[in-house]
């Protein structure tokens, strides 16, 4: 029995040394599209080989994820990779207007507990490889809140470098983020199927438009949305294709929407709470139409 416990552990740090993750490379050419790559977490060469040299790390933010470019990068007179280094001065404000990145760089996931790289985060995979349409948010010291312009951008790059412009020209932005703008007609499907609900279709204080759809752009923006109680009737929050329509006044009761079906009502507060949100979440989003209309996510 010892012996196996020992084997068993062995197997278990071998798989760890050798689990794979996901990396968003953006190469130093604008001429290459930046990609997803499979690595090694622990296969130091690899991450050598994409960016020239040896590692530099630096740490981005919303969400939290690590950018590896070359150390010697500068002393080597590599050029300046425009991507990475807008990239940066978005998610991580120290970096704007002070430091460049220069040659190909890649980006994971923040360290597990054990210090070992993740794969790159899910949300900003999706916003960079899988998104159609974007818009900038600005967090302004007068409006202690996330708000946004009318413009929209198809292009991610085009939309990171107006984030710039903004946080450059207007002193009162204290952060600027790039966040995916909602489809119009998902945005119509959603409120067909709140309007269809008797206790949403009677909100009045405010009452529920098509203007009422507030994207969160991470499962912990949503978590503090709905965790913060004494919503209205008809109050809407989404995270990616996945909505809640709140159904009860200064309640927790929320009508869920996926796959264009309304499929549940789910009390929140609880699961968040109880640090479950994230998983039921997670299985929201995984879940197929069928699945979701059997209530067997």
């Amino acid at each position: 029995m010892e012996r196996t416990a020992h084997q068993a552990q062995a197997q278990r740090s071998r798989s760890e040394r050798c689990a794979v993750i996901t990396a968003i490379v953006i190469p130093l050419d604008p001429g290459q599209p930046i990609r997803l790559q499979q690595i090694e977490r622990h296969d130091v060469n690899a991450y050598r080989q994409i960016v020239g040299g040896n590692l530099e790390v630096a740490t981005l933010d919303r969400p939290l994820a690590a950018m590896y470019l070359n150390e010697e990068g500068k002393l080597n007179r590599m050029r300046v990779n425009h991507r990475a280094t807008t990239l940066a001065w978005v998610h991580n404000s120290a970096f704007r207007g002070t430091d460049v990145i220069v040659g190909s760089a890649l980006i994971v996931g923040p360290p597990n507990r054990h210090g070992d790289d993740t794969s790159a985060p899910e949300d900003l995979v999706d916003l960079l490889t899988n998104t159609s349409r974007y818009r900038v948010q600005m967090w302004t010291r007068s409006e202690p809140r996330w708000g946004s312009d009318n413009q929209t951008f198809t292009d991610w790059l085009e939309a990171y470098r107006y984030a710039l412009q903004l946080a450059e020209t207007w002193d009162l932005i204290e952060e600027v983020r790039v966040v995916p703008e909602l489809d119009d007609e998902l945005r119509e499907q959603w409120y067909k199927l709140g309007i269809e609900n008797q206790w949403i279709s009677s909100a009045d204080d405010p009452p529920f438009t098509r203007d009422s759809f507030v994207g969160c752009y991470s499962v912990e923006e949503l978590a503090d949305r709905i965790g913060h109680g004494n919503w209205a009737i008809g109050t809407a929050f989404y995270y990616r294709d996945l909505c809640f329509i709140n159904q009860v006044d200064g309640g927790d009761e929320w009508l869920t929407i996926r796959h264009g079906i309304a499929f549940e009502s789910m009390t929140l507060e609880s699961s968040i709470e109880e640090g479950k949100f994230t998983r039921l979440i997670r299985r929201l989003l995984t879940a197929t139409k069928a699945q979701c209309q059997a209530l067997t996510y």
